[in-house]
């Protein structure tokens, strides 16, 4: 599917859903790799489900501040790895500036 931007660029919409994000994230960066698994679930459940730091803290036995730490350590590494288009196809290659715009 796609659409027509206002400015008459044309916008390819991803087929896939959160599944093919996740199968992405989990065969490039999680792997067998606890920790990694530890700190997207601390992710994904304050992102996702808005959980609170202390409430994440608690669940996994650990101080508010390091799970803050977790979290900003597992943001910055995804940033680091994959690129926008890489996640959510939103850009096609003719539409390089607004890629460009996402990466910033």
């Amino acid at each position: 599917m796609s659409i027509i931007k206002p400015n008459g660029r044309k916008v390819v919409l991803p087929r896939g859903g959160l599944d093919d994000q996740w199968k992405l994230i989990i065969r490039h960066y999680a792997g067998a790799d606890a920790r990694r698994w530890r700190n997207l679930a601390m992710l994904a459940l304050r992102e996702s489900s808005g959980w609170p730091l202390e409430c994440i803290a608690n669940a996994f036995c650990h101080p508010k501040g390091h799970v803050g730490r977790c979290i900003a350590r597992v943001r910055s590494d995804l940033r680091a790895r994959f690129q926008p288009a890489d996640l959510v196809s939103l850009c096609d290659s003719d539409d390089s500036e607004d890629a460009d715009q996402f990466a910033a």
